[in-house]
């Protein structure tokens, strides 16, 4: 969970907005948030896809 802490940091530049969207609900996850998604690590995979879209300025 730590590397996904920190790669939502990386990718959000700022851990007070990290956190908010590892904690946001998304569509994309079936309703659920990141932080319950990647839990698991196939589910730690797909957020980790997720964030590397939204750095490369694809919406997600």
């Amino acid at each position: 969970m730590t590397s996904i802490q920190t790669l939502a940091e990386e990718t959000f530049g700022d851990k007070e907005k990290a956190n908010r969207w590892l904690r946001r609900t998304l569509a994309e996850l079936g309703g659920e948030t990141p932080l319950v998604v990647a839990q698991t690590e196939a589910g730690a995979r797909i957020i980790e896809t997720i964030l590397g879209k939204i750095a490369l300025g694809a919406a997600a």
